[in-house]
């Protein structure tokens, strides 16, 4: 990245939504808290501030509706924590029980869905604060607390009515800067410097990345009554310019290219390193337009005035005349996915200008709560060993008993707490997860304990200090959601000098941190072994799971659209791609477990690659405006299905060599794919799971 890539992205990291909600949120958590030292009152000093400091985790992007949902529940569930638990501190071994049964039901809010579990790991951050504070008068800290929390959500709730989309602009934009990086992934197929091996497992990623920032829209657009509301133009035109980033997405994913001949067949003459420029300067022009999105205002700048695309370009279609005829047609097809590209750009950026008419055409008939990803809110079926919830919150109540026998051991400590809130924070379900959590803890707690020994040793004033801690403060809430390792670097400062300033004894509370963080971390890895949860042995239902998606994804692309309304079809492709990025991230948590030593990692990477490749052509069969019904082989997708249903060596690889013809036929197409699904019942027999 140059000078200029990394000023913008410093620039537009204080000017983002992450620094400025951190600046908010510090602002909202400190105010309180100088205020009430000032009036003398150190108690609701202490109950405000830690209300709304914690309650401020619970406050993810979102709508209106949705925020003051999770505003009234996240009060609510604070307020009966904090007054449960400080009314049985004078008793340790009642304080076990119900703090242990805590563990469990707040882990078991993971039933209700991400918001919910969100509220419940919170809530049982709260029960570790308030054995570490140990008020003396549980009713008026309850109190404050709630104080604090509402305090919190009114200040947040004003915000998101001045600014309702606020959160969906940067969504957008996240998603534009997403596929600018996934654009740049395509470019390097045309660098021959460049194993293909490599390249394809970076360019599964970004597609992951960039389907998770789809899906994020797709719940921050689609569960917004008023965005919704036919009658809200505004809201209209932001799902117009949600459908558009869709779009953009499967041109940028649509045509899968065999590279290998691609890189042999145009090896002499400068068309590779032409086709390379042409791409990166198109994802150069939507980091320019995602930079403007995020500005809720239309682009003013056109890509016919990057005069350097079109000198390419040019220079791209006259280096043609000296091609042979399978030169040429494999320029064009390149050349023809980065007109559709354009185009799309184009109208993403006059979306705002687009007629309420045409709006109202294109989303006709498309019925859009089918598409937000809805959470299961039956806790029956979760009542057993069979459900990862259940064993998750089983497990993380035994950690919890577990520390309250460690604790009961070792000599008091004030800050044995700690303990109980790094068990919440680095116990995951999976080991993996569980593991990269306890080396980010570990890292930032660690670098953040010598930051704050350095301050402390050449400052002794208590208001500089305090100061500092309020800076630190701001930078946990600005990485909290980019960079955990980071925001525990900031954090860990924060604490140390705050609690330093006001009790003295940097020592003792430095040994603490360190002791009860490393203590936390190792219970919290050895715990995984108990009622694990382990992604490599779902592998083969992910595999299953992803070629069933895929195969019903090609049948709706080989239908005849007028055939199938607007709902299947969508939802048959954003399933293929929800299901590929499912098999993906589970291939990437098991490659981390204890047994992949005994895992075929590259039997398992060629499946991965395979689907990819698959669900390209399919995107690339399913957005033909020539495509017929007629012109799919049924011999073609009976062998796709039986390779791809069977997953062994049905068919030969004579039988589905691609044909020497015109490779924009639905028929090449198709046999392309069988091909690609013939290597896939391959890899699939060689897979031990």
């Amino acid at each position: 990245m140059g000078k200029n890539g990394i000023g913008s992205t410093i620039s537009y990291f204080f000017l983002g939504e992450y620094f400025s909600d951190a600046l908010r949120t510090t602002i909202t958590v400190v105010l309180p808290i100088i205020l009430f030292f000032y009036l003398g009152n150190p108690e609701a000093a202490k109950g405000i501030g830690v209300g709304a400091l914690l309650i401020s985790l619970t406050d993810l992007p979102d709508n209106r509706l949705n925020k003051l949902k999770t505003a009234l529940s996240s009060i609510i569930v604070f307020f009966a924590t904090t007054l449960v638990v400080s009314m049985v501190l004078a008793h340790f071994y009642l304080t076990a029980i119900v703090v242990v049964i805590a563990a469990f039901s707040f882990s078991m809010f993971a039933v209700y869905g991400q918001k919910l579990s969100l509220i419940g790991t919170m809530a049982l951050i709260v029960c570790t604060f308030v054995m570490g504070l140990h008020p003396a008068r549980p009713l008026y800290f309850s109190s404050y607390m709630l104080i604090g929390g509402i305090w919190y959500y009114v200040i947040s709730l004003i915000q998101i009515l001045l600014r309702p989309y606020r959160s969906l602009h940067h969504a957008i934009f996240e998603c534009l800067m997403s596929s600018a990086q996934f654009l740049n992934a395509k470019a390097k197929n045309y660098d021959v410097d460049i194993p293909l091996d490599l390249q394809q497992k970076e360019a599964i990623k970004l597609h992951i990345k960039v389907n998770q920032k789809h899906e994020l829209i797709r719940n921050l657009l689609l569960t917004d009554k008023y965005a919704m509301n036919p009658n809200n133009p505004k809201g209209r035109l932001l799902l117009e310019r949600a459908r558009l980033l869709i779009d953009l997405y499967e041109q940028l994913n649509a045509v899968h290219y065999d590279y290998v001949l691609v890189r042999n067949t145009l090896a002499t003459g400068p068309s590779l390193k032409l086709i390379a420029a042409l791409i990166k300067l198109l994802a150069q022009e939507l980091e320019h337009l995602g930079r403007h999105v995020r500005s809720a205002k239309a682009y003013k700048g056109e890509v016919a005035t990057n005069i350097s695309y079109y000198q390419k370009r040019l220079l791209l279609l006259q280096q043609m005349e000296q091609l042979n005829e399978t030169q040429r047609k494999m320029v064009l097809k390149v050349v023809s996915n980065m007109n559709d590209i354009v185009r799309i750009i184009e109208m993403i950026r006059g979306n705002e200008h687009t007629a309420a008419q045409h709006l109202q055409e294109l989303s006709g008939g498309i019925s859009y709560p089918l598409f937000i990803t809805g959470d299961r809110f039956t806790i029956k079926e979760h009542l057993t060993l069979k459900s990862p919830i259940f064993r998750f919150s089983l497990r993380l109540a035994i950690c919890f008993l577990f520390g309250f026998l460690l604790i009961w051991q070792l000599e008091p400590s004030k800050y044995s707490y700690w303990l109980f809130l790094t068990l919440v924070i680095v116990a995951r379900p999976k080991f993996s997860i569980t593991w990269k959590r306890n080396l980010q803890r570990l890292k930032g707690s660690l670098g953040g304990v010598v930051i704050g020994l350095v301050i402390v040793y050449f400052i002794k004033s208590p208001a500089v200090l305090l100061s500092f801690s309020v800076i630190f403060l701001l930078g946990f809430y600005a990485f909290n959601r980019l960079n955990y390792t980071i925001s525990v670097l900031f954090i860990t400062p924060a604490v140390i000098l705050t609690l330093g300033s006001y009790q003295g004894h940097f020592d003792h509370i430095v040994h603490d941190r360190i002791m009860f963080t490393v203590w936390g971390c190792v219970i919290a890895i050895f715990a995984t072994y108990l009622f694990p949860i382990w992604d490599s042995r779902q592998l083969k239902a992910k595999i299953s799971r992803a070629t069933t998606d895929t195969l019903n994804y090609l049948q709706v692309a080989i239908e005849s659209k007028e055939n199938l309304g607007e709902n299947i079809s969508r939802m048959a492709r954003k399933n293929a791609n929800l299901s590929l990025s499912a098999l993906s991230e589970a291939i990437e948590s098991a490659s981390q477990e204890p047994m992949r030593k005994h895992i075929d990692f590259n039997g398992l990477y060629g499946i991965q690659s395979t689907i990819y490749q698959i669900n390209a052509i399919i995107t690339s069969i399913y957005l033909s405006i020539n495509h017929k019904p007629e012109q799919a082989d049924p011999l073609l997708v009976k062998r796709i299905m039986n390779n791809l249903s069977d997953g062994v060596g049905l068919q030969s690889d004579a039988d589905v060599v691609v044909p020497d013809h015109d490779d924009h036929s639905t028929k090449q197409k198709l046999a392309h794919i069988a091909s690609l699904s013939f290597d896939f019942s391959k890899y699939s027999a060689g897979f031990r799971g």
